[in-house]
């Protein structure tokens, strides 16, 4: 059974943040734009790719609106980001598995922490 749950559920992310900014708390306010980039100007700090990997009996499904925007939010955070810009995303399943891959530009918008 603990194989099972260690299998349920896999997270892989790669930060590529040439121009970060200072941390901010790793539950802070980001705002998403999905289909669109922010209307004014903004900063751009760095890129994330991100895999989510859920079993689908032991975990739910994987999705962008739950999983991904946690990861996303918790990665932006970290290199100081108040907004995500998805680029791309896909969702998948094989078997069991749900698989969530996104890309996305973290961005720091003015006028704001």
């Amino acid at each position: 059974m603990c194989i099972a749950l260690l299998a349920s559920c896999a997270t892989t992310t790669r930060v590529d943040a040439p121009n970060a900014a200072p941390a901010r708390e790793t539950d802070c306010a980001i705002t998403f734009f999905k289909d669109a980039k922010p209307s004014g100007p903004f900063e751009t700090l760095g890129k994330i790719e991100s895999h989510i990997a859920k079993n689908f009996f032991f975990g739910g499904k994987a999705q962008l609106d739950d999983e991904g925007y946690k990861e996303l939010r918790t990665k932006a955070c970290g290199i100081g980001g108040n907004a995500v810009i998805i680029d791309d995303h896909m969702q998948s399943a094989v078997s069991e598995m749900t698989h969530l891959h996104v890309w996305a530009t973290v961005v720091r918008l003015p006028g704001t922490r």
